[in-house]
């Protein structure tokens, strides 16, 4: 069978699942070659390959660009499974997730109902997750860096969603025959790449027919807002964050907070320094960059209604900012906003609300969702 190599925004996508031949075709030195490979647009992390009776996911640098890639088997075909036991059974039916990010891909899925277990729930707010903790049908399996073995061996897993460390974790779990699979997704450095791992969670359940319908027309939608943010008459300074602990961690050129900002249309003040990362500075050193900027864009977990009260009693300081003096800040409350659980798969909400705000004139009848002008004194 012609290998298919398959692109997002291609037509005739999804070629996987049909006419599979029964002798799987081999390259000259032997190796099953696949009957066709899903290479994402947008996400630079994953693959999966689909052959007639499996199909293996490819997790590439799990943690950082030196970490060789992961690989996962998953199968329907039960002679399949019977000769490979290492192999993940799909769809999944019983799973456990130790990251909220998780869940946003799950739900939009519709996968939910299969999941039995979850890290740290008390940081999850999708209301689906929190009445099956509280009426036991989701069980709470402790820290995501120490799960309780006792409790996620008795939910009897098909797969364990995990985020990848450097140091093995959940070696002990998987010694003691839990399937675990790697998700890198917060390691995309692109808000639309973050989104397409979708995919890689559906081919965990055999919905990937859904979700590669869903990333094209979150992209499009994405790419849309972006091409109107381009007819700004004007591109504003902004720069963002807050000291913590006495360093301001701020976004490197090439990260995902850089690039929405960019897409949003304005400038942002350390796009000079390159990196996918942060760079940590001093707050003079911040000062003395941003300190006239037009705006300042934060994230926040505040209890109630955050006010440039509240931002100056952290620092007497950030008064000093021009763009505090003039009312210019610009900010998420993450204590309510639901940023981070909800908003990797919105990133086409989270640049509309900042074209919004550093571009009114353009989206005049649009109503911010995740993002807010401070206002409140």
């Amino acid at each position: 069978m012609i290998k298919n190599v398959l692109f997002l925004g291609i037509l005739g996508l999804i070629i996987y699942g049909c006419n599979h031949q029964s002798s799987a075709k081999k390259d000259l030195s032997g190796v099953q070659q696949p009957d066709s490979v899903y290479v994402p647009k947008y996400a630079n992390r994953f693959s999966i390959k689909y052959y007639s009776d499996h199909k293996i996911v490819e997790v590439l640098h799990p943690w950082d660009s030196l970490a060789a890639p992961l690989s996962m088997v998953l199968s329907g075909n039960e002679a399949f499974l019977k000769r490979n036991p290492d192999a993940i059974r799909v769809p999944v039916k019983r799973w456990i997730s130790v990251a909220s990010t998780q869940i946003c891909y799950a739900n939009e899925l519709g996968v939910l109902d299969q999941l039995v277990g979850m890290a740290e729930p008390e940081y999850v707010s999708n209301e689906k997750v929190k009445k099956g903790i509280e009426k036991s049908l989701i069980r709470n399996i402790g820290t995501a860096y120490a799960p309780d073995m006792e409790v996620v061996l008795s939910l009897n897993p098909d797969m364990m969603m995990i985020s990848p460390f450097r140091d093995d974790y959940y070696g002990p779990l998987r010694n003691a025959g839990i399937k675990v699979a790697t998700n890198s997704s917060y390691l995309e450095n692109t808000p639309l790449g973050r989104m397409e791992w979708l995919m890689f969670v559906a081919s965990f359940f055999d919905r990937e027919d859904f979700a590669l319908k869903k990333v094209q027309e979150i992209a499009d939608k994405y790419n849309a807002i972006k091409e109107i943010a381009s007819q700004a008459n004007d591109k504003p300074d902004v720069f963002t964050g807050k000291v913590y602990q006495g360093v301001w961690y701020v976004p490197a050129a090439q990260s995902y907070k850089a690039v929405f900002l960019k897409d949003a249309g304005v400038n942002y003040i350390f796009n000079d320094r390159p990196g996918v990362g942060s760079h940590n500075y001093d707050f003079e050193t911040v000062y003395e960059a941003a300190g006239d900027c037009k705006f300042w864009s934060i994230l926040v977990n505040y209890p109630g209604t955050y006010s440039y009260s509240a931002l100056k009693t952290e620092d007497t300081r950030y008064a000093d900012f021009t763009a505090f003096k003039e009312r210019n800040v610009i900010f998420s409350n993450t204590n309510s906003s639901r940023y981070y659980e909800e908003g990797i798969m919105c990133p086409e909400v989270i640049l509309s609300d900042m074209v919004k705000m550093y571009h009114p004139e353009l989206l005049k009848n649009y109503e911010p969702v995740f993002y807010k002008r401070l206002t409140k004194e």
